[in-house]
């Protein structure tokens, strides 16, 4: 066998083996899931008898982005304990705004709430009746079985 012939199958057994121990690595990698964006400078108003308007700002460019989820409490820790221990379900928020295009962070986004809602940028939740003094969360949703939803932006209604 000529030197350069040894050579080229040195190198292609070299390769070989490469590639082996680089599938074996794959294999036992541990995935991380993607960090979902949250909802940025959260603030709410009152535009209409009932109705406040949700204004924030977002950049959900992630793979397989939903939409958004309205959380309701009574107080901020209750709020805070149900995020915790919430079920990865889309019935888990009391609403829930579907987005089919990703959001672009540099626009003001807004959701409305309440029986006159009209008029927002992303949705309008018209099934969810606030009260004044009740905190709302408002959380990011990705379509994944772990870990769905980003987290919270939170305020106090006035």
């Amino acid at each position: 066998m000529s030197i350069s012939r040894f050579h080229r199958l040195a190198t292609l057994a070299a390769a070989a083996g490469m590639l082996l121990n680089l599938a074996r690595c794959a294999q036992v990698a541990d995935p991380t899931l993607e960090y979902i964006n949250p909802p940025i400078n959260l603030s709410v108003a009152l535009v209409a008898t009932q109705t406040y308007e949700l204004r924030f700002f977002s950049d959900n460019r992630e793979g397989g982005f939903a939409g958004y989820g309205v959380f309701t409490a009574a107080t901020a820790a209750e709020l805070s304990t149900a995020a915790k221990n919430m079920p990865v379900a889309i019935g888990a928020a009391q609403g829930f705004c579907s987005v089919t295009q990703q959001a672009e962070y540099r626009l003001v986004r807004t959701i409305q709430v309440g029986p006159n809602a009209t008029g927002s940028t992303i949705c309008d939740i018209t099934g969810l009746t606030l009260t004044p003094g009740q905190w709302v969360a408002l959380r990011a949703r990705v379509e994944r079985i772990e870990e769905p939803w980003s987290a919270a932006a939170v305020v106090q209604l006035p």
